[in-house]
């Protein structure tokens, strides 16, 4: 009974583990990705939506990996376009696209993010407490 305990006890202290690391794996990767972000409004005076780094907008980009994103490639929507600004994977470790948010709602406030939508999946304005993200306008 004992070793049984222990080997749960074991087995669920691995499960947490390994959530952390796949939450910490994602704020790695968009702490790089906001980097991207911020590099293309820096150059093109735009925001992945192409809206005005001033005047964010509010539309979503629910994949960073299109062109019209203007991070990893330009479709011709960004003047001053010196990309590719990120290389890495856009998908997240649960298998979801990043995304970038300019009216993402935290605390009643409309700021601006890229994301996952975390372990669950659930995205597309249903904002809940595993999403993993990273604001863009401090």
């Amino acid at each position: 009974g004992i070793i049984g305990l222990l080997a749960t006890m074991a087995s669920l202290a691995l499960r947490t583990a390994h959530k952390r690391a796949l939450i910490k794996q994602a704020e790695g990767e968009l702490q790089m990705i906001s980097m991207a972000a911020l590099r293309l409004a820096w150059d093109s005076r735009r925001w992945p939506n192409t809206a005005l780094r001033n005047q964010p907008g509010s539309t979503e980009i629910w994949d960073i990996s299109v062109a019209s994103a203007g991070i990893a490639a330009n479709d011709g929507s960004y003047a001053d376009w010196k990309g590719p600004y990120y290389r890495g994977t856009t998908t997240d470790p649960w298998g979801n696209p990043y995304f970038f948010d300019p009216d993402y709602r935290i605390n009643g406030v409309d700021r601006v993010v890229v994301g996952s939508f975390g372990p669950n999946g659930v995205g597309r304005n249903v904002y809940d407490s595993d999403d993993v993200i990273v604001l863009l306008d401090d």
